[in-house]
Order: C-alpha cells, then sequence, then structure tokens
C-alpha cells in the first residue's frame, strides 16, 4: 500500500505520546536524563537530544499541557507535568481567546492569561504576544532564576522585590513577586520598570507561585464535596487526567486504576465523564452512580 503524500507523522506522534507517558509516570517530576532516553535514540548525540527534548516540550505547553522544570537554579532539569484541561488552548483561536481574556480581566480576574496562553494580538485587542526580550527582561530573569533581590522603580517609587516568576500577559512580560517587607505577591509589568539592579545570587527569600482561580468548572464549589471513585484502564491514565485533573488517590491493580476524585461540581463532573464513555467505570458512591444511570437514561428517551 502507498504512503500518502507529505512528511510520515507517525514517530514525531509516538514521540509525543511515549513523552507524556514519561512525564505522567513521575508525579513528583520526570528527570531530564529519563525524557532524553524517551526522546531519541541512544546513537543521538547529546545536543541533539536535548534540542529535541526542548523543542517537543515547547510544542505540548504550545497544545495547551503545563509543564515545568522545577529544578533548583543550575541543576539538570526535573520536569513536571500538571494535569489540566487544554480545550480552551487547543479549540479557540488567538482571538476568540483574547476576547474571553478581557472578560476575565473585567471580571477582576486578571491572573487567567496562565490558563488561556497567549496568542497574536489582533486588530480588536486581542491578547497580545509577548513582546521581544530586552535587556531588562533579560535582567529581570536572570534575577529571579538566581534568586536575587530585584531593586527598580515603578510607578515614580523605588521597589525591592523578592522574585517569584516571569511569566508573559496582555500587556506584555510580567514580574510576580513579593515586595520587601509584604507577604502579597503582586505583579509588575516589566517594560514599566525602570533602573533595574539585582542585588547578590541567594540575597531574595523564595516566594511560592500564588493560587490563582482556575477557569476550569470542575473545580468550583458547586456542591457539598463527595469522594468518586473511578475504574479505569491503565492506558487510558493520562485521557483521564487530561479531562478530570490529578486523583486525591489511585491505586492499581491487574492493569486497572482506582481513581478518587474529590468532586464539587457533580454535572460537570458527569459530563467529563460522558466523553471518556467506556474507558471509564464509576464504582461508587452510590447516589452518584444513581444520578449517572437517570441523567443517561433521560438523554435515550429524549432521542427515542
Amino acid at each position: 500500500m502507498a504512503r500518502p503524500p507529505g512528511r510520515d507523522q507517525t514517530a514525531p506522534m509516538e514521540r509525543l505520546v511515549r513523552l507524556i507517558g514519561a512525564l505522567t509516570k513521575h508525579r513528583s517530576g520526570a528527570p531530564l536524563g529519563v525524557l532524553l532516553t524517551v526522546v531519541a535514540p541512544e546513537d543521538a548525540t547529546d545536543e541533539a537530544r536535548r534540542k529535541m527534548l526542548q523543542r517537543d516540550l515547547e510544542h505540548l505547553n504550545a497544545l495547551g499541557y503545563d509543564i515545568r522544570n522545577i529544578a533548583e537554579p543550575g541543576a539538570d532539569g526535573v520536569y513536571l507535568m500538571r494535569a489540566r484541561d487544554n480545550r480552551l488552548q487547543v479549540h479557540l483561536t488567538p482571538e476568540q481567546r483574547g476576547e474571553l481574556l478581557r472578560a476575565a480581566i473585567a471580571a477582576g480576574l486578571e491572573g487567567m492569561s496562565a490558563h488561556l496562553g497567549t496568542g497574536e494580538g489582533t486588530d480588536r485587542g486581542a491578547a497580545a504576544a509577548p513582546v521581544p526580550a530586552s535587556a531588562d527582561l533579560d535582567l529581570v530573569q536572570r534575577g529571579t532564576t538566581r534568586h536575587c533581590l530585584v531593586r527598580f522603580t515603578y510607578k515614580g517609587e523605588p521597589r525591592v522585590v523578592h522574585p517569584a516568576r516571569v511569566h508573559s500577559g496582555p500587556s506584555g512580560w510580567y514580574l510576580s513577586g513579593r515586595e520587601d517587607g509584604s507577604d502579597v505577591v503582586k505583579e509588575f509589568v516589566v517594560s514599566r520598570m525602570s533602573d533595574i539592579a539585582l542585588d547578590q545570587p541567594g540575597s531574595a527569600q523564595v516566594v511560592g507561585e500564588p493560587v490563582r482561580p482556575s477557569l476550569d468548572p470542575l473545580s468550583w464549589e458547586v456542591d457539598p464535596p463527595v469522594d468518586v471513585v473511578l475504574e479505569v484502564p491503565v492506558e487510558h491514565r493520562v485521557l483521564a487526567e487530561n479531562l478530570l485533573g490529578p486523583p486525591a488517590r489511585a491505586a492499581e491493580s491487574g492493569g486497572l486504576l482506582s481513581l478518587t476524585y474529590v468532586v464539587t461540581n457533580r454535572r460537570v463532573f458527569r459530563y467529563r465523564v460522558y466523553e471518556l464513555g467506556t474507558r471509564v467505570r464509576v464504582v461508587g458512591p452510590p447516589d452518584v452512580r444513581a444520578e449517572i444511570l437517570a441523567e443517561l437514561r433521560s438523554f435515550v428517551r429524549a432521542a427515542s
């Protein structure tokens, strides 16, 4: 049988699947060496492997996955994949994401840009793409990775900040950090910072990322929390967690996974389970199973 025209994408797709599997297996972060063996054959050079891994990770993040290097500065990479619903990234155009981002900002949810990604700007004011790197951005990034106190002028006032991270948003690049003497994590637009200077490496305190409101309705507290147990074949774990997030508890037996989720929005949870179809079985509790069966029967009646 003749091959269809165009480049055969089977090998790159298989490589991405192996990469996702390795990231999923290492719940606390996959070491760099493990991922390098996944993405390239043993006879490939170390430089070629690293370039291939970086390209694949960037591709997965562009598809809506959340993969981050959580290693300490100067150490070999440790990559953690955080399960989340990436359908906003996949199904919405950059213009549509921009419109949704503006609505989130109007509602007071300025931090939602991390969930929507950043697309190319449009003439209607969609979320702007990050501006090209500048000397100031490089300096701020270096201070963040080396845990330096960052000193700068912002809105006419001198600031001293313990940096947390540098990220993109609707106004370009931002520095998130805590001002010295304060417990509040703030965001500063890098292009509006001036007279930037760094203290010695290690002079800043480590600042955890602030917890941000989630766009995923599955996490909303609509109903009283209830533990729901699902049974999923091992090969479908990545798909289940992409839709439902990481479980509170997991156990494996005979090729099947028992996943326990704390559900606070039953309606959305049921719809996610329907998307999984026969790949998943709801084990309990009985009242949740009864809700699902009753709703499915109503669908059948409506269609008949």
